[in-house]
């Protein structure tokens, strides 16, 4: 009985801190004035090798997503938006582009590759505005991910 409250409480906190996932708008930014929010697709990625049937359920990557708007909440083209990992982890992981300009007010970039497990902090810039995303990097399989827990 014990086990089930706890089980309950724990799913209504998560379902609870979900609705707290939207992306954060962050501005404005300085000289240009937008407004721009950074999210990730896949908080959670995966290292080591995968069954091809699985690999759908462990990806190795993620899309960095950046949408700039102006004051009046409308997408703004052309905006250079500079992507970065922590310096521990450039050789780590990979990020391509590192610079993208908005089209429709989107620019994206993808992590990918990584090498090892932890929490990587991708970066984007506006301007100079930054604002940092967190994304979990996880073995497949066996202990520390994937089947295993």
């Amino acid at each position: 009985m014990r086990q089930r409250m706890y089980m309950t409480l724990l799913c209504f906190g998560l379902a609870c801190s979900s609705m707290a996932c939207a992306p954060k708008l962050v501005g404005p930014t300085a000289p240009g004035g937008y407004f721009f929010t950074l999210q990730v697709t896949q908080p959670t990625i995966f290292v080591g090798p995968v069954e091809t049937s699985q690999a759908q359920r462990y990806p190795d990557a993620t899309e960095v997503i950046v949408r700039v708007q102006n004051a009046q909440g409308q997408p703004v083209d052309g905006v250079p938006v500079v992507f970065e990992v922590e310096p521990e982890w450039a050789r780590l992981v990979s990020l391509s582009p590192s610079q993208a300009t908005t089209r429709n007010g989107t620019a994206r970039a993808s992590l990918f590759e990584p090498q090892t497990t932890g929490l990587a902090h991708v970066m984007a810039r506006v301007d100079h505005t930054m604002q940092q995303a967190t994304i979990l990097i996880r073995r497949r399989g066996g202990r520390g991910g994937g089947d295993g827990e």
